[in-house]
């Protein structure tokens, strides 16, 4: 459920990047952009009840405070959204969104948002306050590249419709807000360990006593150490690892049904360099935005790849007759790749691919019958 909802992101992403071109001012980018967004989120955008436009939070008479949207519950507003023209700065348009949100008494999260970014608000200090610090960010432009934390995956989610729990938004946007601030922490010591921190990290490897002339020494090996953690979770969210045990339990077998030539190591990431888990990257992100169909989404996790000597091999399911391209890293141009019925394509720009993947991919289904011929 949650690669699907990744890949479904992704994919209205991709699209909202597109349309946003189109959108030149605010009226344009609530109808191309923010309502699609909530549509997206579950919320019925064409129901007044549910969507309300221009939506009013008076004081008096004097002091009348409204936001683009309001999202209702019960006839009442939960959530405020205040809309900004596509490629806005949103920083200084915080102050209309916080009056209505300090007025309506029920509303429990505001959205600034110019319909590809989006920041999202709480009052988790102090009820109709709201909070300086978005406790949820987030770029559509970054999404449709595949960059997305699983944090702010997982906060989406919860901010669906059949999902989404006015009471409970504050406790949740606090425990995010303290999320955010120690992975601020952890990347500042990732990069320049302090004394103590490295000195706790030694003692729990039963180096108690270490002199202060060669600390900098053990400083500079847990900047290491964090860049190697760093590295492995990368290859995690790939999904490679396991895929590496896999593979390397049975190579003689493997070989042996598909009739190929040896690998160096199946999926060992040693061997591995960083273009080719671009490309690898590449495919199943492309993929998840070209395809339409649901069905053809859940088969893009059967893609898996294989790394030779010379060349890194991109298939479907089995690597011999699920083969989709063979992949050799240049200098100039940078990428080659050759597909099946001799189709070579080569350049500096992997969009060059995509007619050719999207058209290889499609005819593996259909040979797996997955799809159906013509």
């Amino acid at each position: 459920m949650s690669d699907d909802f990744r890949q479904a992101l992704v994919s209205f992403a991709n699209r909202m990047a597109s349309v946003a071109l189109r959108c030149t001012n605010e009226e344009s980018t609530k109808i191309f952009l923010i309502l699609p967004f909530l549509a997206f989120l579950g919320y019925d955008d064409r129901n007044p009840n549910e969507v309300c436009p221009e939506h009013g939070a008076d004081f008096s008479e004097k002091y009348k405070n409204r936001v683009d949207f309001a999202i209702l519950k019960a006839d009442e507003p939960v959530i405020a959204i205040e809309c900004k023209c596509s490629g806005t700065p949103l920083r200084d348009e915080r102050g209309q969104l916080r009056a209505y949100f300090n007025a309506a008494k029920t509303v429990k999260m505001g959205i600034l948002t110019d319909g590809l970014v989006y920041e999202f608000y709480a009052d988790s200090d102090e009820p109709n306050m709201m909070d300086q610090a978005a406790f949820l960010s987030l770029d559509l432009r970054e999404v449709a590249k595949g960059k997305i934390e699983e944090s702010v995956l997982d906060g989406l989610k919860n901010l669906q419709k059949a999902a989404f729990d006015p009471e409970n938004i504050g406790a949740e946007a606090k425990r995010k807000l303290i999320f955010q601030n120690l992975v601020q922490q952890l990347t500042s010591l990732s990069e320049n360990p302090s004394e103590q921190f490295t000195r706790m990290l030694l003692q729990n490897a039963n180096l108690s006593h270490v002199r202060a002339k060669a600390l900098p020494e053990y400083q500079e090996m847990v900047r290491a150490a964090f860049q190697e953690f760093t590295n492995i979770r990368i290859l995690q969210r790939l999904d490679l690892p396991q895929k590496d045990a896999e593979k390397s339990e049975k190579p003689s077998q493997m070989g042996a049904q598909d009739g190929a030539e040896n690998p160096i190591q199946a999926h060992s990431k040693t061997n591995l360099t960083e273009v080719e888990l671009d490309v690898f990257s590449y495919v199943k992100r492309r993929l998840a935005f070209l395809v339409k169909e649901e069905k053809i989404f859940r088969e893009i996790n059967d893609i898996e790849y294989r790394d030779y000597q010379g060349k890194f091999v991109v298939f479907y399911r089995r690597e011999r007759k699920g083969r989709l391209f063979d992949f050799i890293e240049g200098t100039n141009p940078k990428y080659r790749f050759s597909f099946p019925d001799g189709i070579e394509v080569a350049g500096d720009d992997l969009a060059a691919i995509d007619d050719a993947l999207l058209a290889t991919f499609k005819r593996r289904l259909t040979e797996e019958g997955v799809l159906s011929a013509g």
